[in-house]
């Protein structure tokens, strides 16, 4: 057991220093939030079924009978929480000859750790959306997040949400995804019916994404071109993004959907709950924190994306 003693930090059990940059950093403000859907459960273990609807409606020929179709039951997607723990001991003469008042600030630091566990598991879904080798990486077709062969309940043409190709972020590279979000089919065939609108890109490339996304004009144009990224050729163009810190890929990024519409999802059986406790035996102070969450996502639609170069 870790065990924090006086020996450990004599620095502090005197008084001369001017500052000690402990929890000096401001906390920046929450992401996963803005763009994965929280689905708060009291269950072990959840399962989402994907089922295909009806297709296309044929014609009918006077006195036949008319066609009666199915509804098809297809696989099974199961959510089940992993559990998350931290905590310190800090011995009573520790905390008694503390001069600075660290100790006390201990228990901040663990729910500040808590709060970016909870930004890591969500963004494993992107980070690990091109991996298929585990089951919380896969979707409802066995396949990765990002891919060129997703299939349908019924069977028809495999279906895309990543190019062929990998590119980086640019107004073309968006300008082809966009168009991808019109050309999905459902699982019978219908057209899927979604539009993108936030982006998520590294920080890295944040400068990129403000003149893909922000600027009225074609970035580089002579012409005084509008971009029509930001516009939408139907007044539905993307201009809100995320330059996310938590993507380890420096140039992936991503297209989403409104979040009732796509299904990247943070399940959660326990907000992180914290516990402090003095041993009587030995008089050291105890603190602990848990959480019990997953992230996953079962069907794909609603999400295009890329790798970068």
């Amino acid at each position: 057991m870790a065990l924090m003693r006086s020996t450990d930090f004599p620095e502090l059990l005197d008084t001369p220093l001017r500052k000690i940059f402990y929890l000096s950093l401001k906390d920046t403000r929450t992401e996963y939030k803005d763009w994965i859907n929280i689905v708060e459960t009291r269950k072990a273990f959840d399962d989402d079924l994907r089922m295909a609807e009806f297709g296309q409606v044929p014609q009918h020929i006077e006195g036949d009978t008319v066609l009666f179709e199915d509804a098809i039951e297809d696989s099974l997607r199961r959510y089940e929480s992993v559990e998350f723990a931290l905590g310190y001991v800090i011995t009573q003469k520790m905390r008694e000859d503390d001069q600075h008042g660290i100790m006390v600030r201990m228990t901040e630091a663990l729910r500040k750790s808590f709060r970016n566990l909870f930004e890591v598991e969500s963004y494993k879904i992107l980070n690990n959306a091109i991996l298929a080798t585990a089951a919380r990486d896969q979707g409802f077709d066995r396949l990765a997040l990002l891919s060129t062969a997703h299939t349908r309940v019924d069977g028809g043409t495999a279906q895309a949400n990543k190019p062929s190709t990998d590119v980086v972020l640019s107004n073309t590279a968006v300008e082809a995804a966009v168009v991808q979000f019109h050309t999905w089919k459902g699982e019978k065939g219908l057209p899927a019916m979604l539009t993108p609108k936030k982006a998520i890109v590294s920080s890295n490339d944040q400068f990129i994404a403000a003149r893909v996304f922000k600027n009225a004009l074609l970035a580089g144009s002579a012409d005084n071109d509008e971009n029509w990224v930001r516009k939408g050729p139907d007044a539905n163009g993307i201009s809100e993004y995320l330059p996310s810190r938590y993507l380890t890929d420096t140039d992936r990024w991503f297209i989403l959907s409104e979040k009732s519409e796509h299904d990247l999802n943070l399940f959660v059986r326990k907000n992180p709950q914290f516990e402090t406790h003095v041993d009587f035996a030995t008089g050291n102070f105890q603190a602990k924190g848990r959480a019990r969450i997953v992230s996953g996502f079962g069907r794909w639609y609603g999400l295009y994306g890329s790798t970068g170069a």
